[in-house]
C-alpha cells in the first residue's frame, strides 16, 4: 500500500471517529443526558474531526484514483507518461 492510501484510509478513519462521537453527542443530548452547553463543547470539535478527515481522506484517494487513470489512459493511447 502506497503512502498515500495510508494517508487516505488514516483519514478516513478519522473521518469515521469524527462524526461517530458528533452522532453520539446528538443522541446523548436528545436522550438528556448532556446539556446543549455540554453537547456543544464535545460535539463540534468532533465534527471538526471529523470533517477535516473527509477532505483530507478525499484529497489522498482521489489522487491516487486520477494517477492510476491517468496511467491507463497513457498505455491505452501509447503515450509516453509526463516526467513531473
Amino acid at each position: 500500500m502506497t503512502r498515500t492510501k495510508m494517508i487516505g484510509f488514516s483519514a478516513l478513519t478519522a473521518c469515521v471517529l469524527g462524526y461517530g462521537a458528533s452522532a453520539a453527542v446528538v443522541v446523548l443530548q436528545r436522550m438528556d443526558v448532556l446539556s446543549l452547553q455540554e453537547a456543544l463543547w464535545y460535539g463540534v470539535p468532533a465534527a471538526t474531526v471529523g470533517e477535516i478527515g473527509l477532505w483530507v481522506a478525499a484529497g489522498s484517494l482521489g489522487w491516487s484514483l486520477f494517477r492510476k487513470r491517468k496511467a491507463f489512459i497513457d498505455r491505452v493511447f501509447r503515450r509516453r507518461p509526463a516526467a513531473v
